[in-house]
């Protein structure tokens, strides 16, 4: 059972580094930096406030280097306006929105172009509307294709069949619950197909190995050789 996570900081150089503090029933401590450039501390219940950070401070370095080559990586996105001339991303690839007055319907994407028809193209609710709709609904086509086929090749090394959902997700590209339960972000379907079918193998696995263990990359890796080059893709997208 998990605590409600705390925040801490500590002081690396004239750098300082944030932190959220999560206790729960483990063994051992592990720290994660996310895309989302936040670091995340899981640590047993019984661990004491000055192991933790001690552990935490002789990471730091790691933490900071992970945090600006991250940050490097991926500047924060500029919001979208939803207004003609702007680029939306599909599977690693940019297209322009196309918006034009007209009887409200689907939209659509031709060449490399998305167009949208509202009745008043300055409506920007009504234009992020569609857009959102559209990539809700590839998304169910895309990531239902790629997990039927990502599931062909991990049955074979005894993964159990998955039952799954997509979804929005503010700072994972997919989860799986303890029941069994695979997430996915439905913002997945902007990345390389090679990215998505990593991320949803990385999950099929844990079905089966439910932590990040040797035996568990052992699996990923029986199931998807090329994983770490996939992986490396994918840690260039910010969510």
């Amino acid at each position: 059972m998990k605590t409600k996570a705390a925040e801490d900081v500590i002081q690396f150089g004239t750098r300082q580094i944030r932190y959220r503090l999560h206790r729960a029933d483990r063994k051992r401590l592990r720290i994660v930096v996310s895309p989302a450039l936040t670091v995340n501390v899981f640590a047993p219940k019984n661990a004491k406030e000055d192991q933790i950070r001690e552990a935490v401070k002789k990471k730091s370095p790691w933490i900071a280097k992970t945090l600006d080559k991250l940050e490097n990586y991926h500047p924060l996105p500029t919001p979208k306006r939803y207004v003609s001339g702007e680029t939306f991303v599909y599977l690693g690839r940019q297209y322009r929105l196309r918006v034009r007055n007209g009887p409200k319907q689907p939209a659509k994407m031709l060449g490399r172009f998305l167009w949208v028809w509202v009745e008043d193209k300055n409506d920007n609710k009504s234009i992020r509307r569609v857009v959102d709709a559209w990539f809700r609904k590839r998304a169910r086509e895309t990531l239902d294709r790629y997990m039927d086929k990502c599931y062909i090749i991990a049955s074979r090394h005894g993964v159990p069949e998955p039952l799954s959902v997509i979804r929005v997700m503010r700072t994972r590209w997919g989860s799986c619950s303890p029941a069994g339960r695979i997430t996915l972000n439905v913002k997945l379907v902007q990345v390389p197909v090679h990215c998505i079918e990593y991320v949803i193998m990385h999950e099929l696995c844990h079905l089966k190995c439910h932590n990040h263990s040797k035996a568990f990359y052992a699996l990923l890796t029986r199931c998807q050789p090329d994983w770490r080059k996939r992986k490396e893709t994918l840690d260039r997208v910010r969510l």
